[in-house]
C-alpha cells in the first residue's frame, strides 16, 4: 500500500523518513556546464519538474566510467538525477502521475542508474581513500558531491522499485542491484556499535570533542551519514524486490535467498 511504502522510504544522507524532497546538503552551481544543451531545460533545482522536462532529462542519462566520476559532465548528470529524485518523491507523496518512473522504464534507463550506483560505490571504495587526504586542500565540495551521489541514486531507485513494471524493466541489471543491497546491509550490520563515552577526560580531549576532529572529522561524519542513507534505501529496495519476486530473473532470486 502507499502508506506502507511511505513508511519505509528514507531521505539520502541518513535523514528521517520522508516522501518530499530528499535532504540535499550541497547544491550544484549553475555554472557546472551542461551536455547536449539541456542545462537550461529545467528551472531552479528547488522546483518540481513537469513530465516533458523529466522525460528529456531521463533520455539524456548515460553511463559513465569510474574514471569519469567528478568530471564536469558527470556533475551535470548528478544535478539531473537530484531533480528526478526530488520529483519522483513528490509524485509519490502527492499520489500524482509517476512520470519519472514511467520515463525511466520507457527509455530503458534503470540499468543505467544501477550501473551509476555501482560505479559510484566503486569510486568511493577505491578512489576516495587516495583523494581524501587532499580533499580540503583542493575541491572538498566536489568530493562530497561524488560521495553524496550514491545516496541520491539509491534513493531514486528506492522510489521507482516500488513499482512492479520498474523491477521487470531493470531485468538482468537487478543482479547488480541485489549485490549492492547485500553489501549495504552487511555494512549496516557491521556498523552497529555501542555508543562511545563522549565525556572529555582532560583539556586536550575536550578541545578535540569541541572541534570535532576539524575538517577531516566533519568529512568523515558526512560520509558516514551518506552511507547510512544509502543503506536505508537498500533496505527498502530489498523489500520491494521480495514483493515482486515472482517477476524477477532467477539470478536475482538466488541473490535474495
Amino acid at each position: 500500500s502507499r502508506s506502507s511504502r511511505d513508511a519505509h522510504t528514507h531521505a539520502p544522507g541518513g535523514g528521517p523518513p520522508c516522501r518530499g524532497r530528499a535532504r540535499m546538503n550541497i547544491h550544484l552551481s549553475e555554472g557546472a556546464g551542461g551536455a547536449d544543451g539541456l542545462d537550461g531545460l529545467v528551472g531552479g533545482a528547488d522546483g518540481p519538474l513537469v513530465a516533458p522536462e523529466a522525460e528529456h532529462l531521463v533520455e539524456a542519462l548515460s553511463r559513465y566510467a569510474v574514471a569519469d566520476v567528478g568530471s564536469d559532465k558527470w556533475l551535470t548528470q548528478h544535478g539531473w538525477i537530484e531533480r528526478l529524485n526530488m520529483q519522483a518523491h513528490v509524485n509519490a507523496a502527492q499520489m500524482r502521475d509517476e512520470f519519472v518512473m514511467e520515463a525511466l522504464v520507457l527509455h530503458d534507463k534503470l540499468p543505467v542508474l544501477i550501473h551509476d550506483l555501482v560505479a559510484t560505490e566503486l569510486w568511493r571504495a577505491r578512489v576516495l581513500p587516495v583523494l581524501r587526504d587532499e580533499a580540503h586542500k583542493r575541491d572538498g565540495v566536489r568530493l562530497y558531491q561524488c560521495c553524496y551521489h550514491e545516496a541520491v541514486v539509491a534513493n531514486l531507485l528506492e522510489a521507482v522499485m516500488y513499482h512492479r513494471q520498474a523491477c521487470e524493466a531493470a531485468a538482468d541489471a537487478l543482479v547488480d542491484l541485489a549485490d549492492y543491497c547485500q553489501r549495504r546491509l552487511v555494512w549496516l550490520l557491521e556498523s552497529a556499535r555501542a555508543p562511545a563515552d563522549v565525556r572529555a577526560k582532560d583539556a586536550a580531549a575536550l578541545r578535540e570533542a569541541l572541534l570535532g576532529g576539524g575538517a577531516a572529522g566533519e568529512f568523515a561524519r558526512q560520509l558516514e551519514a551518506i552511507e547510512m542513507g544509502a543503506a536505508l534505501s537498500a533496505c527498502s529496495i530489498v523489500r520491494f524486490l521480495i514483493d515482486h519476486a515472482d517477476a524477477l530473473p532467477a539470478g536475482v532470486l538466488g541473490r535474495l535467498v
